[in-house]
């Protein structure tokens, strides 16, 4: 089995190649990668183009280890559209990153996620629900079921459990083309297992959302879990190698 981590990002434009050294010694072997930059909730397009185009770099540093997915900001439309055919059909890009620029339920996002489905990449969608802080265009896991529900053949990745597992997973649920990724400080192997349980052993995706948590603990919270060796196998990397060879670029 590859082990892969379906959830990380650069740290300021670089991807620290000691982590390959700890997934070494932790089995996790491939890393799947965004570039948010300096984290703005609202970059232009020529910082989003500059976050890609720096990604892209990193990407033919460590063809081996690296898969990319294109940051897009849906709010500017038809060049949004253009930046991420670039990076996905000249630059091998597998995947999408939808932050917080808009929900993910927003129209604005339509001709993004039908590119999506023409092309199987996965699209992992920020998701939280917070008590107080949450942004203005900060998705919870309604929106990403709204979003999965109007494009049933998007390949949606739900991060960090949609930040608050009960209610998050019982919103996705019923919505099949909805996975959910493990990365999020607040998510334990409890967490886990209780995804596991409630979506099933393909709808679970090991992520860690590197740098800002510690690899090792987040490979423990799913060997903690105390899953069954097919279910671990699935959620440490069998699933994310099934979709990464229906990407077609």
């Amino acid at each position: 089995m590859t082990g892969i981590d379906a959830h990380t990002h650069l740290d300021e434009g670089r991807f620290d190649p000691a982590v390959f050294e700890a997934g070494d010694r932790l089995g996790i072997e491939l890393f799947l990668c965004s570039n948010l930059g300096s984290f703005q909730a609202h970059p232009s397009l020529d910082e989003v183009r500059e976050m890609n185009d720096v990604l892209a770099g990193e990407l033919r540093r460590y063809p081996d280890r690296l898969r990319g997915y294109c940051y897009v900001n849906p709010r500017f439309g038809r060049d949004s559209l253009d930046d991420l055919r670039r990076n996905v059909e000249d630059r091998g890009m597998i995947g999408i990153k939808l932050w917080i620029a808009t929900l993910a339920d927003d129209p604005l996002s339509d001709p993004i996620l039908e590119y999506a489905a023409e092309h199987r990449l996965i699209v992992l969608a920020h998701a939280w629900r917070k008590t107080v802080g949450q942004f203005p265009y900060e998705s919870t896991a309604d929106h990403i079921a709204a979003a999965a529900r109007r494009h049933p053949d998007v390949r949606f990745l739900m991060a960090h459990l949609g930040g608050q597992p009960e209610s998050a997973v019982n919103a996705v649920g019923s919505v099949p083309n909805v996975a959910v990724d493990t990365s999020g400080t607040i998510i334990g192997a409890g967490e886990v297992a209780l995804a596991v349980e409630r979506l099933g052993r393909d709808r679970v995706v090991f992520g860690s959302d590197l740098p800002h948590i510690d690899l090792a603990a987040n490979v423990g919270k799913v060997l903690g879990a105390g899953l069954d060796p097919d279910a671990e196998e699935r959620v440490f990397g069998g699933t994310v190698a099934r979709w990464l060879a229906e990407v077609a670029a």
